[in-house]
């Protein structure tokens, strides 16, 4: 931010302050295009060092006191998904699912549309069948379950949140005396990545508008991380920001894309806080015709998105989790949970991030698939820590 001061001028000196004031702006001018040019090349190189760090395999560096996992045998899981109609909350609950059979537990999967009072009904039903755990997974507002979690401890059944709250936040006060344990993401840092490849592409000049669902509680934490990326490491870009509800994805992202690019022709790049908004966000360049211009970059790496980016021309950066180490990762909490052992206190499961572009999503399978594309470390990593069934 410059701040320009103004100061009233004589008319007898008006000549010899017009002349310091135009040297002076030049040397501020100068100073100030110096000052950009030299942070937006920092920028950059920071942006393109995030890109590379993270497109190769992860490591598993997850470190907890191991428990034998085998001792689940005989238990029931009741998992309720924040709703069956998003492939890749879909794909996670079957992944965890793999996982609690082959140590022995039982799986219930309550299939659901996403309404609280879906997820309320869930929660009383796993009461009933007298389930062993009570599973919130991918994206669930605990907050909006209040009574039937008291029912639930009530009952005796503990109860598990993953997937909903950001690396290094606490389960919130209104219902921490009603959660077993939770199992945390790295959501702030895919946005930051999304912007870094953003900042990178377009060397520093971008004009970025990001896509936001306001009303998905960590929505609203990837949008701040992406602005604040932007805002400190290219400051020659610009942002808009436009939210679009839930529900009507379907229906207003591609004509909510279409419409800003024809208000901002030198729109580069859409940063949707999910990739599952990605086919939406694409049909809006298309519509506006300009594929080839206008790029995206979004979260998830949800396999079917994964393959518009390898047959499309838009989605050129998608920040992928691994499916299956995320159900691994649900299930060492979940396991502790059941079997009495040492919890993971803050939730922090280290499950990783990897970039995939144009140039390394074919590591996902063609097409690509949920097991593919990271690295297979936190299998030998968690049975270590677990032991063989």
């Amino acid at each position: 931010m410059h701040t320009r001061s103004r100061q009233t001028l004589t008319w007898s000196a008006i000549g010899l302050s017009a002349a310091l004031l135009l040297s002076s702006c030049a040397s501020t001018t100068a100073a100030s295009t110096t000052a950009d040019s030299s942070g937006t090349a920092d920028g950059v190189a920071y942006a393109t060092s995030q890109i590379e760090k993270f497109s190769a395999d992860p490591a598993f560096t997850f470190d907890a006191a191991p428990f034998a996992m085998a001792d689940i045998a005989g238990k029931t899981i009741f998992n309720i998904p924040n709703t069956s109609a998003i492939p890749f909350i879909v794909t996670v609950s079957e992944e965890t699912q793999k996982v609690a059979e082959r140590y022995g537990a039982t799986w219930v999967e309550y299939t659901n549309q996403g309404s609280p009072t879906e997820h309320t009904a869930g929660i009383d039903q796993a009461i009933s069948q007298k389930a062993d755990v009570i599973l919130l997974s991918q994206g669930i507002n605990g907050e909006l379950l209040v009574p039937a979690l008291e029912r639930a401890k009530a009952a005796g059944i503990p109860v598990v949140v993953t997937h909903t709250i950001q690396d290094g936040e606490a389960i919130p006060d209104s219902i921490a005396d009603l959660v077993a344990a939770q199992v945390t993401a790295p959501f702030n840092e895919s946005g930051r990545l999304s912007a870094d490849w953003a900042i990178q592409e377009t060397e520093g000049k971008g004009n970025i508008l990001l896509v936001n669902t306001a009303e998905v509680p960590v929505a609203g934490g990837i949008i701040d991380a992406m602005k604040d990326e932007i805002a400190t490491n290219c400051p020659e870009c610009t942002v808009k920001e436009v939210n679009v509800p839930l529900a009507d994805w379907a229906t207003k992202i591609s004509t909510s894309v279409q419409s800003e690019i024809q208000i901002n022709p030198e729109l580069d790049y859409v940063l949707p806080v999910f990739d599952s908004m990605a086919l939406f966000v694409e049909a809006g360049v298309v519509a506006a015709g300009k594929v080839g211009q206008v790029k995206a970059a979004s979260f998830n790496g949800t396999p079917a998105v994964l393959k518009i980016m390898q047959e499309g021309e838009v989605l050129a950066m998608d920040v992928g989790e691994s499916m299956p180490w995320l159900g691994w990762a649900t299930m060492d909490q979940v396991g502790r949970v059941l079997t009495g052992a040492e919890v993971v206190e803050d939730g922090f499961a280290q499950t990783p991030l990897k970039v995939f572009t144009k140039e390394n999503v074919d590591e996902t399978g063609t097409p690509p698939g949920s097991t593919e594309g990271y690295g297979d470390a936190y299998i030998a990593g968690y049975e270590a820590l677990w032991g063989q069934p």
